[in-house]
Order: C-alpha cells, then structure tokens, then sequence
C-alpha cells in the first residue's frame, strides 16, 4: 500500500496536505479515497484550508476508479550514484553542484544544517554519492536533530538531485545543459513553469531581471508597481511620488512609504539570484573584474541596453552587476540615494548621484563613506577664504593602510568619486582646492587693488583698480570709500580720500596713518615740552613730503576742537598737557584770519546755488574742500545742539533740500541692488561655451556660482584646445572668442553697435551703469582716436555726427513733435526732477524762451504755445466738464486729491463746483454734472439705486 510520504515524492503535493492528511489519521492512500468516498470533501478535516481540498481532491479523482490491489506503486528513490556521472564533463558536474547549491539555500533552517551538518559542510555531487546515494545502510532518521518534516523536505532534496543528475547526463550539448540548469533554478525559486527560451539560453543577468519584473516575480504585484515608480528603474522614466502612486493602486501613502522602506531593506537580498547565471561580463561588455573600480557610464549602459534588448537606467544596470560580482566588490554610494528621486535626501551625510563599484581589496581599509561625508560638509560650510591642500595626505585621514602603494590605488578611485560626485579636480601640485563659496565683500576689492597697487593711493586710483581687475563687478568712488574702514584693514592718509593699508605701518618706511593733525598730536604726546614749528615740520615731512611748514601750521591752527595751544617764539603744544611756565601762551594764537560764520554761511549758500550740490570732501579744488569741512562741523553742531537757534534753522534749510534728497536716492538704489538676487553643477558642451561668449560678450564669471562650473568647462577645454594640431569650424570659433574676450586688448563692442545705441537710447551709454560701461569705454577710446583722423569713412563721420548730437547738450535730442506728443499724452509738462523726463523739460524750457521772441509762429509752434499754455499754466483748464462727468461715473466716486494722478482733476472740479453755485440758470450738461457731484460727492445721498442692488 503507497503510504502518505510515498505520495508526498511523486504526487509533489504540498507540505500543509501532507500534514492534513498525517495528523488525521490518514497514512495511506487507501484511507484518503475512502475518507472522499464518504465524505466528498477533506474540508471537514482539521486544518485543511481550500488549497489543501482542492489539492487532496484531485489525487483522489486520479485514482478513485482503482482498488488498492490495482494501484501501481511509484519507482522508490534509487539508492544508488547513476553509472554514467562518474564520466561527467566539468561542465556537467560545476552545473549539477550549482544545482545542489540554489536547492540548499531553498531548505529550511532546521533541514540545512541538518544535511550540511551530517556532510561536513561539504555538498557537492561526489560527497553526497559517497555518503548517502551508494550507501545501503544510510537513513535519514539517523541524521540528527530530524524530525518528519525534515526527513520528508530532506528525503525530496535529495530525489530533486538525482533526477536532476539523471537529466544532466541526457544532455550533450553544453547550451542545452546551461538551459536545463537555468530553467531548474528558475522554476524552483520563482514558481514560474512558462519560461521563453531566449532567457534560459541567454546566460544574461539583464535580461533575466528584466523578465522577472515583467512576470512579478521578484516581488509582489504591489510591490512591484512601486518598485517600477518610485526608484529609477528604467532610462528616462518619469519621478512619481508617494501620494501619486497610493492614489495609483488605491491605499495610503504610509503604506506605500512602508512598503517602499521595505524594498529599500532587501533589496540586495532580493537580487543575490543573479549569482547563479553564468554571465560572461568580460567578454560580452568589457568588464574586468580586476580592475579595482568598475565605472559603468552611458556608453557601457547603452550597449547593456542594446544586447539585452532592455531600458534600465544606468543606476540600476550598474546595481545589477554589483550584486552579480559582490563576493569581490562593494559598492559605494547609498541606495537611497541614487536609485531614488532626489527629494529623498538625508542632511546628516553626503547624498550621493552615482554608484562607484569598488575591489574589496582596497574597501577593506579605506572608509569612502567618511571621505565623501567629509568633502560634503566641506564644501556645505562657508568658506569665507579659498584653502587647499595635498590630496594624498588627505587621504591618510579615511585610511587604516599608510602603504604608498596602496594609497596610490586608492587615490585613483578616490579621485574619481571628487571629479564625478563634487565636480573637484587635482591641479599640477596634487592639491585638492576649496574655492570660496561666501560673497566677496566690497572691502575685499579694494583691499586686493591696494595691495597691487602696492602704495597709499586715491580713492579714485583704487576704484579704477578694482574695475581692471573685476570689469563685470558694479563698483564706484563712493562704494570703495564708504568700505575702506580701520576695522577692515585700511587707514586714511589725510584728508584727500588717499588710503592705505594697515600692514604698511610695519612693511614700509615713513608710512603712518591718519590725518596732519593726528600726527602732530602723536609727536606732541610723546614728548614732555612743547615742540617748535621746524621740529613739528621736520618729523611730519616724514610721512607727508608733498606738504609744507606753513600748511602743516596752519592746518592745526584752524582746529576747532582746541587739541593744540601755541606758545611764543614759534611752540606748540597740546591742550591737555602741562607744561613749564617758561612756554608763553599767546594772548591771540589765532594769528591766522578767519572768517566769521556769517561769511562762511554766505560762501556755502553761494556754492550751493551755483553748483546744486554740496560741496565735496576730496578730488576739488582747496576751496571747496575747506568749505564741505566748516559745513560738516556745523551739521555736527546742530545735531549736537551746539549752535545758537538761527544758524541752526539755516543749516536745517540746507540739510533738509540738500542731504534728504540724495539720501533717499543712495537708499533707493541700494535697495534695487540689493533685490537683485542669483540663481548645481551641470554638463557643459563647446556650444554652450559658444553661446554664452556670443551672447554676454565675455568669459564665464569663476566666482558667480551660476557660471562657475562653465568657466571650469572653458578653463579645462582652453589648454586642451592648445594642443589640438587641426582644430574643428567649433573649436576655431571657440578659439576667436576665446581670444576675442578673454583679453582687456580685443574690443568688445563695434562701430556699428555704438551708433545703434545712440540711435534708440538718444543718448551717450553711461559709464555707471554696469550694462554700458564696457561700451561707453569703447565710445570713449573711439572718440579720441576720431579727432586725430585726417580723413574719415562715411561710417565714422556718422558716429561723429552722433556723437556731436547726444554727447553735447548744445544739441537737442528731441522735437517739436515729441513734447507735444508728450502733452497730448500726459495732460502735463514735463517733470524736471525725473530722470526719465528732465531732458525733455529741457527742451521745452529753452523752446518756450526761444517762442516769445518769435514774430511770426509757424502753425507746429502756434499748437505747441497753445499746449504749453493749457498745460504749463494753472489759469488753463487741463481738464473738461465732459471728463469729469465721465470720471464721475465709471468710478462712482470724487477725484482724490492725494493722488498724483488725480489731484488736477479734482482741482477742475472743486473750481467749477464753487462756480456752479453762482449760476443761476444751469445747462442740460452742468445739470448733470451737478447731479453726480451731489450723487457722488455728499454721504447724504445714495451711490445706488434700487434697481442696482436688485441686479447685484
């Protein structure tokens, strides 16, 4: 009679039936048809689920037209190692131990240490011939720690492995062995019978993944959805997110998130299968596994994708050749990171882009994880000064190993994940550089002009060093001179905003900050007696050579903080000292004439009438610059409270019509510069280059970080492109503007161009702006060499022509016909205080002049007396009854008197209201306008109507 474990072997059926059937007393096949017999179901047995039903059903329906007495029994197992293994090829017998390894790993736990266990580890065909196959006396209940359920997942192992030996040895031809092999392991670990023999032949990891996922095998239905969407699986495959997906396949996005978690975690396990493909990599994509770094770029990804007839993107292609070679490699850089979307992004550490397969003969002791932590964090931190230092001693940091041999090995990879991960590369010195990533400041501008400039010089001087040396960086006069404090480095050299640098006080001879009168007032305090004038003269021609006695002298005597007191015969000493009674104070030491306050006040109002500014602190004649000193000492006084209160209200006057203005206008362009704001490294070619030389007409900006990878892309081609014999129509044009650009001697800007912009703007380019001050060089340059050309080209007579025109004001830069365009339009004169309109107001000031002594007024002029009249008087009308009335009833309100746009409007009607008053028999159209005046211009009477609000 066939027992329950002899069915178990040839039935195959599952472990949870045969336990149905062996714990209800059901040991035989005779007990199972009766027990269906009668009952026509096992559903009633304890245990049995559906499965196991369906399953013990249909073995009954196989034999329950048979007695017992007709049942053939199944073959028994043979106890013996088939006869022709022993002439096995290597072929056959690495193929059937590759068998007898996947099948190990599908046993239990209990089951495989088991047999490992009773075979001294050792499973290979030979061994279990010798042990168990040709040994009568073996019984798998003499293994030990074996229950029946391990006898019976042993006692099925091991006929798996003879039938298979038994199949290897039909098989001649080695593809079909490797098919037979492939197709055992692949319905064993998968469950998938239906297999295209493209796969079994194929020996390709890529190819065999691929169909897995497309059969769900490697993970479950939903696993795999997600799997495919939220890891970058394929080439050029769409980035989806956690709620998109949930919404997808209908369950929540913590669900989705956790089973993401999970296929992050196992991942690597989920892919150990590829290692039982025989893939020849080296010969199929030349890939060499002794190498020590496996770099899989798109090129080799292309060509995997090619041969595979796949679409995986290049992170995960090069994730499936880790897994196929991880016995002999690692690899570095996060999955997380590279196979997911970048969103998914850690702060702790350094998230990388790329995988980088590594020999575990240098991982092993050399920690790639802490090295790129390392240069994130770097690179992440400001870095208010460039550094740099050796890269191999760098290396040493993350190293167990100081062998130099090793180092070197490992300096190549590491030196690969620098250039590909952080964009970084070793210069000629083996030196790794940290470039500054902090924002230059403007004191640093100056500082590094001073420094080239290598003496104390004009703020001026140094302001046009700084624009040599940074042409795209927007600087001026007062931008530098405001930054060049103490606290930054610098020192002021008198009172002619000439500048020097701290440092020099200790590098350069008869070099020493601060003003005459500071410097006196040193000499003065380190010595115990007042000091003659040639004695005082003598020390400070030391460091001031371009002055003189006599300006030295009455440079302190003109100070009104009363530092200095002055003795007879020529001394001088300091007001704060005590000195012997032999030094004779002057009665009058005030020896030099002064003027008084109502004098300087009067000097200071004519300059300012003259001029329409104040006065100047450097770069202008003496006079002026004494004048700006008394004014600011008389700010100070006001402020201070000082001063009695009618010069006081008259240096407020002043104040207020001249400092409020340009403070308002200094603050208004600070503000648009500092609203001005900037924009990860990315791939460059030569028509990128190209373009922006073309387009911004100069070379990309090294410390702008919106430019700084192209200008490295322009500074690695520029020298390759030097040793290039033939170059390319690219590479030619790449060179011209190269050359063109990247020099101060090319000119950026053409004829043409200039006379293009004087023909739109109407003007000359202004050397302030940043946009136009390349080009007003360029108008600059061109005019001079103009005046020294006997004969000129049509061309430069035309720019001359120009130039003439919008360069001087004795010619008008516009017409009759603008400002009356300009009249019709605004319903105004022009503004004298805009810029955008002072030229005009200009124009129309010196026309209107020029037109009273006009006899004889052509109709043009007559029209534009007439708008001038209307517009530039407050007798005209600017507006009409008819406008008003209009406005009144598009706005349902009154014009608003503090608003600019307004205000006339309202003035019309506030004139033609009090006017309306007095008449006493009113039109149909001032009936109406005095209508919606009391509508819209009372809170007594209603804005709407009944029939307004019914609408609404």
């Amino acid at each position: 009679m066939i027992t329950i474990e002899e069915i178990y072997y040839s039935e195959n059926i599952s472990v949870r039936s045969f336990n149905v059937c062996y714990y209800n007393d059901l040991k035989d096949l005779s007990a199972i048809l009766k027990h269906y017999r009668e009952n026509r179901t096992f559903g009633n047995l304890r245990n049995c689920g559906s499965k196991s039903n369906e399953e013990l059903t249909a073995l009954c329906l196989k034999y329950i037209d048979y007695d017992s007495n007709q049942i053939v029994e199944p073959p028994k197992p043979e106890k013996q190692l088939i006869s022709t293994s022993t002439n096995f090829t290597r072929t056959q017998r690495e193929i059937v131990n590759s068998f007898i390894e996947i099948n190990s790993n599908n046993l239990s736990n209990r089951s495989k240490n088991a047999i490992s266990s009773f075979l001294d580890g050792n499973l290979k065909i030979r061994n279990i011939s010798e042990r168990i196959l040709t040994n009568d006396r073996f019984n798998f209940q003499d293994i030990k720690n074996v229950g029946t359920k391990t006898v019976i997942e042993l006692k099925s192992f091991i006929d798996s492995i003879i039938d298979f030996t038994t199949k290897v040895a039909d098989v001649e031809n080695e593809n079909d062995l490797v098919a037979l092999r492939n197709r055992f392991f692949i319905e064993k670990t998968f469950s998938i019978t239906s297999i295209p023999n493209e796969i079994l032949e194929s020996q390709s990891i890529f190819s065999l993944v691929d169909f897995l996922i497309s059969k769900n095998a490697i993970f479950e239905i939903k696993e795999n959805i997600i799997f495919q969407k939220a890891f970058k699986i394929y080439d050029n495959q769409l980035e989806f997110t956690v709620d998109e997906i949930a919404e997808e396949i209908k369950i929540s996005r913590e669900r989705v998130r956790q089973i993401r978690k999970g296929i992050l975690e196992n991942l690597f396990t989920n892919f150990q299968f590829v290692k039982n493909i025989e893939d020849d990599l080296y010969q199929k994509y030349d890939i060499d596994q002794n190498q020590y770094l496996i770099k899989i770029d798109d090129d080799l990804n292309n060509q995997i994708n090619e041969v595979n007839n796949t679409s995986f993107s290049i992170e995960f292609n090069t994730f499936i050749i880790y897994s196929y070679i991880s016995d002999k490699f690692d690899l570095i850089g996060g999955i997380e990171d590279v196979l997911q979307p970048k969103y998914f992004n850690s702060r702790e550490r350094h998230n990388w882009d790329n995988f980088y397969i590594v020999n575990k003969k240098i991982s092993c002791f050399f920690n790639f994880n802490d090295f790129a932590n390392d240069l994130d964090k770097r690179l992440s931190d400001r870095i208010e000064e460039s550094y740099n230092f050796n890269f191999k001693s760098y290396l040493l940091s993350f190293s167990t190993s100081t062998n130099l041999e090793e180092l070197n090995i490992v300096s190549v990879v590491a030196e690969n994940i620098l250039n590909n991960e952080f964009g970084i590369y070793i210069d000629t010195n083996d030196d790794i550089k940290f470039n500054r990533n902090s924002q230059k400041q403007v004191y640093e501008y100056a500082y590094e002009a001073l420094k080239i400039l290598g003496k104390p010089s004009k703020v001026n001087e140094i302001t046009r060093k700084v624009e040599e040396l940074h042409p795209d960086y927007e600087t001026n006069d007062a931008k530098v001179r405001a930054s060049m404090k103490r606290n930054n480095g610098f020192i002021p050299i008198g009172r002619k905003s000439i500048f020097g640098l701290k440092e020099w006080e200790n590098e350069l001879e008869n070099f020493k900050e601060g003003t005459i009168r500071q410097i006196v007032a040193e000499y003065l305090n380190n010595n115990s007696s007042p000091k003659n004038y040639s004695d005082i003269t003598y020390y400070v021609l030391q460091f001031r050579p371009k002055t003189n006695e006599y300006s030295i002298i009455q440079n302190i005597k003109l100070d009104e903080s009363k530092t200095f007191i002055f003795f007879k015969n020529s001394f001088v000493g300091l007001s704060s000292k005590i000195y012997d009674k032999t030094f004779i104070t002057l009665t009058n030491s005030d020896t030099i004439e002064k003027k008084s306050w109502q004098e300087r006040y009067t000097d200071l109002t004519e300059f300012l009438a003259l001029n329409n500014r104040l006065p100047f602190s450097s770069s202008c004649p003496e006079n002026e610059i004494k004048l700006y000193r008394w004014y600011k000492i008389q700010v100070r006084k006001t402020i201070n409270g000082e001063i009695e209160d009618e010069k006081n209200t008259l240096i407020n006057e002043v104040i207020y019509k001249f400092e409020k203005g340009e403070s308002s206008r200094r603050t208004s362009l600070n503000n648009m510069r500092r609203s001005k704001k900037v924009r990860s490294n990315s791939k460059y070619t030569f028509d990128d280059l190209v373009e922006f030389i073309s387009n911004k007409r100069r070379m990309p900006n090294s410390r702008d970080p919106n430019e700084a990878s192209l200008y490295q892309f322009y500074y690695k081609n520029k020298k390759n492109l030097e040793n290039i014999d033939t170059l390319s129509s690219q590479e030619s044009k790449l060179i011209e503007l190269i050359n063109k650009y990247g020099s101060s001697k090319q000119p950026k800007y053409t004829i043409d161009e200039l006379m293009e912009f004087l023909k739109i703007n109407k003007r000359m380019p202004d050397a302030r702006d940043p946009n136009e001050a390349s080009l007003y060089q360029f108008y600059y340059k061109n005019k001079k060499n103009l005046e020294n050309i006997d004969t000129l080209s049509s061309q430069e007579s035309t720019l001359i022509e120009l130039i003439n025109k919008y360069g001087s004001s004795k010619h008008p830069k516009y017409t009759i016909d603008e400002l009356m365009e300009f009249l019709k339009i605004n319903k105004r004169m022009p503004d004298a205080r805009d810029p955008n309109e002072a030229s005009l107001y200009q124009f129309y000031y010196k026309n209107k002049k020029n037109l009273e002594n006009i006899d004889t007024l052509s109709s043009q002029e007559s029209k534009l007396i007439e708008l001038i009249n209307k517009y530039g008087s407050s007798k005209q009308p600017k507006y009409t009854i008819d406008e008003l009335m209009e406005f009144l009833k598009i706005n349902k309100r009154m014009p608003d008197a503090r608003d600019p746009n307004e205000a006339s409007l309202y003035q019309f009607y506030y004139k033609n209201k009090k006017n309306l008053e007095n008449i006493d028999t009113l039109s149909n159209q001032e009936s109406t306008l005095i209508e919606l005046i009391n509508k819209y211009g009372s809170s007594k009477h209603p804005k709407y109507t009944i029939d307004e609000l019914m609408e609404f």
